[in-house]
């Protein structure tokens, strides 16, 4: 063979040769699918227990009337504030339960009673009650409504007279209640109470007199 058909033989098997390597690095070539980041999975929504029992503090403002004392009507209001307990059972869309309360009053009032030739002072001092509650969870809500038996001690003065007594009545109300943590909740609710007459004795007369009141309270309750 010439050296020209060599030079030119080997030029070709060279070529052949390169090309079978490179098909051959082609073929070992392992393309990988691109591996997508998992999903965040959904937070979970919080579990709300109401269940169980609880004790608290509230502040409120009261607007009371008193009825007829000694022929005088009038108009008292003043601050309050108490503690109360309670235990709540729970369904999956409704929390009922039973509350107390017991607390303090600076409610006062007077009028001039005519028939008696003086003002009549009146003041509530101390209140309490014991209900029953019920309400429909709309967490972390509350809307509930309340109603009891109520007490509260009030006296009348005339002059330099003055008597208290234990007046007992019925109260009713409703509020709504919120959850700040899974110990922690807070409440607004408003009350009507009315109380029966009571006679008090004002030295050298008697006075029957009974009165009722609208009180907006605020508290705040740790469950246990």
């Amino acid at each position: 063979m010439r050296p020209g058909s060599v030079r030119s033989f080997a030029l070709v098997l060279f070529g052949a040769l390169a090309c079978s390597v490179a098909s051959a690095s082609a073929a070992d070539v392992v393309y990988e699918q691109p591996v997508s980041a998992p999903s965040p999975e959904a937070p979970s929504s919080p579990i709300y227990v109401w269940s169980g029992p609880y004790a608290g503090a509230f502040v409120g403002y009261n607007f009371a009337r008193f009825d007829d004392a000694g022929g005088a009507s009038f108009d008292a209001d003043g601050l309050v504030g108490g503690v109360y307990v309670g235990y709540n059972f729970e369904t999956p869309t409704i929390v009922y339960g039973i509350e107390a309360d017991i607390g303090g009053s600076a409610v006062d009032g007077s009028a001039f009673s005519s028939s008696l030739g003086g003002d009549v002072d009146g003041e509530q001092n101390v209140f309490g009650s014991l209900r029953g509650r019920v309400g429909v969870k709309a967490d972390p809500f509350l809307v509930f409504a309340t109603g009891g038996v109520a007490a509260s001690r009030t006296e009348l003065s005339l002059g330099g007279s003055s008597d208290s007594q234990t007046s007992v009545g019925y109260t009713v109300g409703a509020g709504v209640e919120a959850k700040f943590g899974d110990d922690l909740t807070g409440r607004l609710e408003y009350r009507y109470s009315k109380f029966g007459n009571e006679t008090y004795d004002l030295g050298t007369t008697s006075v029957s007199s009974g009165f009722d009141e609208h009180s907006i309270r605020a508290g705040v309750a740790l469950k246990f």
